[in-house]
């Protein structure tokens, strides 16, 4: 995929959101999100999303047998993983969400595919954007060999266009981080 095509969009909600995920499974929703970008079909928690073991090792420079294990094991644990976020309710209260990131994920055996459907929760999340919400393209954090070092790339880089990062409290980093 072409860097001008693999924008990342998430709504800072996303950004700011408390979740565990290993570095294969956040590569995969990021891929998932790029790719849903790119399909035309857009994202939507309908239809399946497919990702294929080449477009893993091209995105991320790892070896394509690597991909192929790396697409299988991530679609067997994503499908557990959930994420707590905050938002207003009407009146104007903290409202504290939990949500799953996946509604439906499978690996296709002998295709070297993922077919990811996200849940009705993280959609409007990752395409609803009109206020809030941080950009930035699939290949600034390709060779980042770390979730967490992803993760403080999303904290810090939702900053940007303030262009000044808060102190954050260490509690809230780790609650970010899940860690």
């Amino acid at each position: 995929m072409a860097k001008n095509k693999n924008l990342i969009t998430q709504d800072n909600a996303l950004i700011n959101a408390s979740y565990t995920l290993d570095l294969v499974e956040k590569r995969l929703i990021l891929l998932a999100i790029a790719k849903g970008r790119l399909s035309g079909k857009g994202i939507t928690a309908h239809n399946a999303l497919e990702i294929h073991a080449n477009d893993y090792a091209e995105s991320f420079g790892v070896e394509r047998q690597a991909s192929y294990m790396a697409l299988k094991s991530a679609s067997e644990s994503l499908f557990e993983r959930y994420f707590t976020y905050e938002s207003l309710s009407p009146k104007g209260n903290l409202e504290v969400h939990k949500s799953r990131w996946t509604a439906d994920i499978s690996y296709v055996q002998n295709e070297s595919m993922v077919k990811i459907v996200f849940s009705p929760s993280v959609v409007p999340l990752i395409t609803d954007l009109e206020k809030k919400f941080t950009s930035y393209f699939l290949d600034d954090i390709s060779k980042l060999t770390s979730v967490y070092a992803v993760r403080l790339y999303e904290l810090i880089i939702a900053w940007r266009s303030t262009h000044k990062t808060p102190i954050f409290k260490i509690e809230d980093i780790r609650m970010r981080l899940g860690v």
